[in-house]
């Protein structure tokens, strides 16, 4: 588990495989992830007209999608329900950006990062709500069933300015299935899904949505699952299935008024994991609580200016055991309030945004004998947009204040010009911060309280190209410079692996390219590429009084370069057919680089058959070839999983 201290448990004909399905992967595929859009149309002068997405993730506020200055990812509810994954950390590791830790599979502790940073470096939002351990510092994403989530937006290079500390490398906002208007004027809409999946399992979850005569927007759904799973750890002399439960609920609640709106959100879940401990006396499962939830109120005070102001809380609970032998309770338990006010306005042919507000939260947190078990934050921030005719440009500003850590301001500044209207050329530059995590400093026996807190530069340049209506092109290169990045290195190889956190500098340097193309009605492809190089910077060796030279070595668990493709067939309305192949690189798993975990491909597929608009059945596996790997030294990724599920909508 990671609420405690973070811990391991300690080809060429690869090479050749991957250069061939990588080759075959580009040659006939499509992008998959930057910045995804809807099919272009045509305006009557034949030019490429984009259809508006809206995205709230990387401003804090409504913005064009097309137009966004930083790369931003958004993966729809139709984007999850073709996709094999059975969980969260299984759906996000295929998009480029991204890169997926985990502890075996489904319950396990996992890590989810951004651009060469670390997990603690990605801030994880429910409805832009703050989850996570603030104890590890890291969000407890099996909490997140898929069932309950709409969409997610990703928004990838530093956004400290708009969100304060841990969002150096970027934000993964979930947002979960909302109420509102149905089809054909319904007033009422749902569905219910029921499957079984393998390792043996089952899965039942259903939502309704819609519209009371009173003008209540609701929306209420309920999921639980299990699974017998199957042995996480490698080198152990448990050998046993590390199964999975869980159970959640979901609601949404919001109105019109004659002022603005108010509204609710609130995702629950209770879980139950199994993992292996080091020896046979030491806890084996947890049970789990996670709650995300927001109270907020617009209020417009005329056409062009509204504030907004929402009150905000989080629990992330782990209560660890072996049998009838209670372990330690881990608990974070966070409370906030965020307010806000937005303006526009015109001069000339210039569109201006002003949005300035304040943010304060308190985390309290239990487990260990921490020295100081809360602090409160507290920040300012104010941001500036202006349209003129084929140029928008960003800029921000944030002023934290944490109790423990003091002062930091953060900045950032983005462009995106139209060269035409169908290539969109785009920059950003930003600053970042993090402070560290209660682990970090006090956890008892390997805590370092003379930690200082991290800081980042990110840069990005790139390039959205729809080359015709069938065929789309995104590019971007960056870098990102970390200064006093933390990191946790091994300091004794005994059972009990003694581990302690230490700051280093790193830069990471990157390219992110992604094709997708329609070969007619049918058939589509797409592809999508990752390369980065992520460097230590820094003289560090906690064993050595001297210091080893780690200047120049790669980053421990961090990706290097991964290609993804995908083919998919449709030849009627019944039958949808997808086919998806992941390669990964190696990975170094330790900060000498002496440990090096293989290189890895994997491929899934996905088969939905529609009886009629209201019943459809759908058969996924995920890792059909059941190949053996490794995300992190000493845990087994799933093998081969199936799953066949109905559904049922009204």
């Amino acid at each position: 588990m990671s609420y405690g201290v973070p811990h391991t448990v300690s080809g060429n004909e690869m090479l050749r495989k991957t250069v061939l399905l990588s080759g075959i992967a580009v040659g006939v595929a499509a992008g998959w992830a930057v910045a995804v859009q809807a099919q272009p149309a045509l305006n009557e002068n034949g030019e490429i007209v984009l259809k508006t997405i809206t995205v709230t993730t990387p401003l804090r506020r409504a913005s064009a999608l097309e137009r966004s200055t930083s790369s931003v990812t958004v993966i729809g509810e139709k984007d999850i329900d073709q996709s094999a994954a059975p969980d969260l950390q299984s759906l996000l590791k295929i998009y480029t950006g991204v890169t997926m830790t985990a502890n075996g599979g489904q319950g396990a502790t996992s890590g989810v990062s951004l651009r060469g940073f670390s997990s603690s470096q990605t801030l994880v939002l429910v409805n832009g709500v703050r989850m996570g351990s603030a104890t590890s510092g890291t969000p407890n994403l099996s909490s997140i069933p898929l069932a309950s989530v709409e969409r997610i937006e990703i928004a990838k290079g530093g956004h400290s300015a708009q969100y304060g500390a841990d969002a150096m490398g970027g934000i993964i906002n979930i947002i979960t299935k909302q109420g509102g208007a149905c089809e054909n004027g319904k007033s009422y809409c749902g569905s219910w899904t029921t499957g079984v999946t393998h390792p043996w399992g089952g899965f039942a979850s259903g939502n309704i949505s819609g519209t009371a005569e009173n003008g209540i927007e609701y929306g209420l759904g309920a999921n639980v699952l299990g699974t017998q799973g199957f042995d996480f750890t490698t080198g152990l002399k448990e050998n046993d299935r590390d199964g999975f439960l869980q159970g959640s609920v979901n609601l949404s609640l919001a109105k019109d008024v004659e002022w603005g709106r108010v509204y609710i959100d609130g995702l629950y879940t209770r879980g139950r994991n199994h993992y292996d401990g080091y020896n046979t006396t030491v806890p084996d499962s947890a049970d789990t609580h996670n709650f995300s939830g927001r109270f907020g109120a617009r209020i417009d005070h005329s056409d062009d200016w509204f504030s907004t102001i929402e009150l905000t809380s989080s629990l992330d609970k782990a209560k660890q055991f072996r049998a009838s032998k209670k372990g330690d309770t881990y608990k974070t338990e966070r409370y906030g309030v965020f307010v806000s006010t937005q303006k526009a306005f015109n001069t000339d042919k210039i569109d201006h945004i002003v949005v300035a507000g304040g943010e304060f939260y308190h985390e309290k947190v239990a487990g260990a004998a921490y020295a100081t078990p809360q602090r409160d934050i507290s920040a300012l921030f104010a941001q500036y947009s202006i349209d003129y005719a084929s140029l928008l440009i960003d800029a921000g500003v944030r002023y934290d204040h944490n109790q423990q850590f003091g002062d930091k301001t953060t900045y950032n500044i983005g462009a995106s010009y139209e060269i035409e209207p169908e290539l969109i050329l785009r920059t950003s530059y930003a600053t970042g911060f993090r402070a560290p995590t209660f682990n970090d400093l006090y956890f008892p026996g390997s805590g370092n309280p003379d930690l200082k807190t991290e800081t980042s530069k990110s840069f990005e340049i790139g390039l959205n190209w729809h080359i015709s209506q069938q065929t789309s092109f995104d590019i971007v290169v960056y870098q990102n410079n970390a200064k006093n990045q933390i990191i946790w290195q091994q300091i004794t190889a005994d059972e009990n692996s003694s581990w302690a956190p230490y700051n280093v500098t790193s830069r990471t340097r990157g390219i992110e390219a992604s094709l997708s193309h329609r070969l007619d009605e049918a058939w589509a492809v797409k592809a999508s590429i990752d390369l980065r190089k992520p460097i230590n910077k820094e003289r560090f060796d906690p064993n050595s009084p001297n210091g080893d030279d780690y200047n120049g070595k790669y980053m421990p668990n961090a990706d290097r370069f991964k290609a993804s493709g995908e083919l998919s067939y449709r030849p009627d309305e019944n039958l949808d057919l997808i086919a998806r192949v992941l390669y990964g690189s190696s990975r170094y798993s330790n900060a000498a680089n002496t440990k090096k975990l293989s290189d890895y491909i994997t491929a899934d597929f996905v088969a939905t058959y529609a009886f009629d608009q209201q019943s459809k059945i759908k058969l996924s596996v995920e890792n059909v070839f059941d190949k053996q790997y490794q995300t992190k030294d000493g845990y087994r990724m799933p093998g081969r999983t199936m799953s066949l599920g109905f559904t049922r909508s009204f």
